[in-house]
């Protein structure tokens, strides 16, 4: 009996030892992050006329999930270019999230250090544990510090053990302003302009067969739209150098990309199912520096115009424990089991 005991002791001590051996080596990631840098907008409001009553809201979201417990941070700040309620620098920050369990890797708050935030991913020995975070922020406004306006924001997570994470970092901004023309006909103009460095992985690496799921996902839209009717403007960057991906609709109003930006997707999804493979878009951090976007606006004529961005950076990854190691184990515990159990009746 005692030899039976040591035997399947053993056999529960290597399948646990190569569970381990095989989860520390195996995981399910994503990652999503986009700076933006410069972003200037101009306006022209034509012969005779002027532009003015400027009002904002900001707002950012932060959120972190794993298996199925969440942590949520936000920040929102408002008014005019006169009197509000944001800070200087930076103007609007919500602090880093890091889901509630989450083992190995815990995102500190990078709002005091422009341009600092980290991939942990791509650092070995975070890939492993269970972790999902996020974290966003806006660190000048062109309404609030008078400085070209810059972000950024971030989200990742990762599953070495079996469950489910996901991370969204998601940033708002409404300006509202207003045209007047004293000269029939006249029509105002809108440039913007502005930097981006967007990085995103989905990959699945070291694992057993079983079912696995990465995704990540970006969402970047700046909106112009007349307030009660009267035309808007619609631009999502999808990285198409000479094709106009900007839309306007509306009598008189045009929207065309400026020459040689829209350098890389601000909008698109990535994902992978599959063991041993990696989707990415322009991964790493700064692998393809900060590119340049931009579109000349055209035809706004008299009255409330409102300009709304929104950018969003997500991550999903899911992971289902290799079913042969759970067999494996639970035999082995199973046999321990029966063995103490015919002791006992010795």
């Amino acid at each position: 009996m005692k030899i039976k005991q040591s035997v399947l002791a053993a056999a529960v001590t290597a399948a646990l030892a190569l569970g381990v051996s095989q989860q520390a080596a195996a995981y399910v990631y994503a990652a999503s992050g986009l700076n933006m840098q410069d972003l200037i907008i101009s306006i022209n409001p034509g012969a005779g006329g002027s532009v003015g009553g400027f009002n904002f809201n900001f707002n950012l979201t932060n959120t972190a999930t794993l298996n199925g417990v969440s942590g949520i941070a936000t920040g929102t700040c408002f008014g005019t270019p006169g009197s509000n309620n944001c800070g200087v620098s930076p103007v609007l920050d919500a602090n880093a999230v890091n889901a509630p369990g989450s083992t190995v890797v815990t995102r500190a708050n990078n709002a005091t250090t422009a341009n600092s935030f980290t991939f942990y991913g791509d650092t070995p020995a975070n890939l492993a544990g269970n972790w999902s975070n996020s974290d966003s922020v806006i660190y000048t406004a062109e309404l609030v510090n008078g400085l070209p306006s810059s972000t950024n924001q971030i989200a990742e997570s990762l599953i070495s053990n079996s469950g489910a994470a996901a991370a969204n970092a998601e940033i708002k901004s409404t300006t509202s302003f207003t045209f007047t023309f004293q000269v029939t006909g006249s029509s105002a103009t809108l440039d913007l302009s502005f930097l981006a460095d967007p990085d995103m992985r989905a990959a699945i690496f070291g694992e057993a067969p079983g079912a696995y799921q990465a995704q990540a996902n970006m969402n970047t839209s700046f909106t112009l739209q007349k307030d009660g009717g009267g035309g808007f403007i619609n631009w999502n960057p999808q990285g198409t150098v000479g094709v106009n991906d900007c839309i306007a609709a509306g009598l008189g109003l045009t929207c065309v990309e400026m020459a040689g930006t829209d350098t890389e997707d601000l909008n698109v999804n990535v994902g992978t199912s599959t063991n041993g493979t990696a989707a990415d878009s322009s991964w790493g951090p700064g692998a393809y520096g900060l590119g340049s976007y931009g579109i000349n606006t055209a035809g706004l004529s008299a009255g409330t115009w409102t300009l709304t961005l929104n950018a969003l950076t997500s991550t999903l990854v899911t992971r289902v424990p290799e079913p042969g190691m759970l067999a494996l184990m639970g035999i082995g515990l199973l046999g321990l089991v029966v063995s103490a159990r015919r002791k006992n009746h010795v």
